[in-house]
Parts: C-alpha cells; sequence; structure tokens
C-alpha cells in the first residue's frame, strides 16, 4: 500500500493518497483493516499543511510496477504529481452535483 500525503502549495491543498494494491485488498476482505497512523501515534503519516482543503484519494491497483514509477516521479516534480493523479482516476466517472472538478475525467 502507498499512503502520502501530497501537500500542493500553488492550490493551498493537500491530498492524501491511499493505494491500495492486490495483497492489501486480500487482507481487508479477511477483516485485517489498513490503518495510517500520524507521526504523534507513532506512524509515518504527516499532517496536511492545509487541513482546511484536505481531499482523499483511495485508489485501488494491481500494476505495482506502474504505480512505483509514477509515485517515485511525483516525489520529484508537481507534473509527477499530476501524472499520479491522472493515472489514478483514469477510469473515474464524473457525478455531478456530487463530485468536485479538479483532477476528474468528464464525459
Amino acid at each position: 500500500m502507498i499512503a502520502s500525503m501530497v501537500n500542493l502549495p500553488k492550490e493551498a491543498r493537500s491530498v492524501l493518497v491511499v493505494v491500495i494494491e492486490a495483497d492489501n485488498l486480500e487482507r481487508m476482505k479477511k477483516a485485517d483493516p489498513v490503518t495510517l497512523e500520524s507521526y504523534r501515534a507513532g506512524g509515518v503519516l504527516p499532517p496536511p499543511m492545509f487541513p482546511l482543503n484536505l481531499s482523499v484519494l483511495v485508489a485501488y491497483e494491481e500494476d505495482q510496477t506502474t504505480l512505483y514509477a509514477l509515485a517515485k516521479a511525483a516525489n520529484d516534480s508537481p507534473e509527477g504529481v499530476k501524472s499520479l493523479f491522472e493515472y489514478l482516476e483514469r477510469n473515474r466517472e464524473f457525478i455531478p452535483g456530487k463530485d468536485g472538478v479538479q483532477h476528474t475525467r468528464r464525459p
């Protein structure tokens, strides 16, 4: 599983990205939940830079090679973050009135 807090200073926005992989999903099916702990609680999750403008992106991905390559690129540049978000949301359906507009594919 990948869990990362992505802070986007130009947008004054933070995004908690959680990507569940095949082995994580199998564990979750057996009632073994994923727990994200903050630094203060002994985990690895930093606080969001913009807590009042926080989004959460939860995705499932089987292609670990592509996922980890995109995650590494996201650490290196804002363009990498955009590519990762677009990849994770590649089949997202926009639901008018319920979904936001950023990083959303529209019909």
